[in-house]
């Protein structure tokens, strides 16, 4: 079996090719040992460049799946070294949401579900969302409650947070590469500032 390969090679091996493989530097075109490393490099570079992989859309997922444990984790490589800016639009729904995220994982909010953290957190959520606190209107249990903030009928209090839900929603659904990415390459050199930002928010007068 071993001789039958050898076989197949040699039947491919040019005459030169055997003579630089049995002979001497002179093979190769020089005697000098720096030339001769030189035009080995650059043979070697030249069949390197024969055979290399071409890479195209057809084949791309196939090499990716070599590599990757998952379609998600190769996106999430491409997303992380393709340094694109940040859309600005992008940016304040990814501080929104941000915001939303950490409200949840807190031990006092472990049985809350996103629209309980959006009404309860409604002031910093709207300013977030592009809408003055003080033009969203009171919700029926704060008019139940008998409220004493003044109800704005500017914007609607429910209408408001369905828009606040759903931003949250199609960030976690469509950006979530990107909205990873953010978090990594921008947020957690800026949280400081943010957390002081929403703090000042909450301490604002109603």
């Amino acid at each position: 079996m071993g001789s039958q390969k050898v076989k197949k090679v040699s039947k491919k091996m040019t005459l030169k090719e055997a003579r630089k493989i049995t002979g001497g530097l002179e093979a190769w075109g020089t005697a000098d040992p720096k030339k001769f490393y030189k035009n080995v490099q650059k043979e070697l570079e030249d069949l390197f460049y024969a055979d290399r992989i071409i890479y195209t859309w057809k084949n791309m997922g196939r090499y990716a799946m070599g590599m990757y444990d998952t379609p998600q984790e190769a996106m999430d490589i491409l997303v992380a070294n393709s340094n694109r800016p940040f859309k600005s639009g992008d940016v304040k729904r990814f501080y929104l949401v941000k915001y939303i995220e950490d409200q949840l994982v807190k031990k006092d909010n472990k049985d809350k579900g996103p629209r309980t953290i959006v009404v309860e957190n409604l002031k910093v959520c709207s300013t977030l969302h592009g809408i003055s606190y003080d033009q969203v209107g009171l919700s029926q249990t704060e008019i139940n409650k008998g409220s004493k903030r003044k109800n704005n009928n500017e914007y609607a209090h429910d209408l408001v947070v369905e828009q606040i839900i759903e931003k949250r929603r199609r960030v976690l659904n469509e950006k979530m590469s990107e909205y990873k990415r953010w978090i990594k390459e921008e947020y957690r050199s800026k949280h400081k500032e943010f957390i002081n930002f929403t703090s000042k928010l909450l301490l604002a007068k109603k």
